[in-house]
């Protein structure tokens, strides 16, 4: 397999000595290990080889992986998230939380500054904050299995939809000679995370299938108004002439006569 091929996956992902479990595409292990998320959707996972954010060592791993068979990659902790450094552990006056109308706490993760930690100690008139990435100063440990290499252009668009934004489900993909057609489904619409993901997919899709126009729909329907009979209902009102119109024929018979 070469950089830019997009594959599927399942995987599981850990940390430390324990070998915590701190991600998955299996909802069973989840649960079983506790860190399941009901807002989360488990599923398997689609990448493409060669992305920017994958660990070298992963990255080469799935180079030489072959479908169906288990890997397992131990990525070290100063290639991961770095080791744990004091000089990441900072002081912050008090009057900077109040400032942003914060109450700090112990354990509560914080933006201070445009900077997020961790704060681990709060004395009065200052609070001890942790810098360092929650992961810093482990190995990682990932397990994974390729189930298939997406080959056709509708599937790598989805595959983008999915890396981008987290679920293609719903969305319609048309592959037109050189346009790509993307319709978006009522549920994203008007979500916050779609609109952000929208632009990070469609460079994502200049990136990967290069040479295709991309267009995005969005059709927003009519209202459908319905309908209310009023009191005086035009059939009745025609059934009234109708009656009308065959007694004055009698009148006229009569008349003549």
């Amino acid at each position: 397999m070469n950089d830019g091929d997009f594959i599927e996956l399942s995987f599981e992902m850990r940390a430390g000595q324990e070998k915590k479990l701190i991600s998955t595409s299996k909802e069973d292990l989840a649960k079983q290990e506790n860190i399941f998320d009901d807002k989360k959707k488990y599923k398997n996972a689609v990448i493409v080889i060669g992305t920017e954010g994958l660990f070298k060592e992963i990255n080469d791993s799935f180079k030489q992986a072959e479908i169906g068979k288990e890997y397992e990659v131990v990525v070290p902790a100063k290639d991961a998230y770095g080791m744990r450094e004091n000089k990441n552990i900072k002081v912050v006056p008090m009057r900077e939380f109040q400032r942003n109308k914060i109450n700090p706490e112990i354990g509560k993760e914080v933006n201070i500054n445009n900077k997020v930690g961790k704060i681990i100690t709060v004395t009065p008139g200052r609070v001890l904050i942790d810098y360092n990435h929650e992961l810093a100063g482990k190995d990682l440990y990932y397990k994974y299995q390729i189930v298939k290499v997406i080959d056709d252009l509708a599937g790598k668009v989805n595959a983008i939809i999915d890396m981008d934004y987290s679920d293609s489900e719903n969305f319609v993909v048309e592959i037109e000679n050189d346009s790509i057609g993307i319709q978006i489904p009522e549920e994203a619409k008007f979500d916050v995370n779609w609109i952000d993901a929208k632009y990070k997919t469609v460079n994502d899709i200049r990136k990967y299938i290069p040479g295709k126009d991309i267009v995005v729909k969005e059709i927003y329907k009519k209202e459908e108004k319905s309908e209310e009979k009023t009191e005086n209902a035009p059939v009745e009102k025609s059934e009234e002439k109708t009656e009308e119109s065959k007694e004055k024929p009698k009148d006229n018979v009569k008349e003549s006569q």
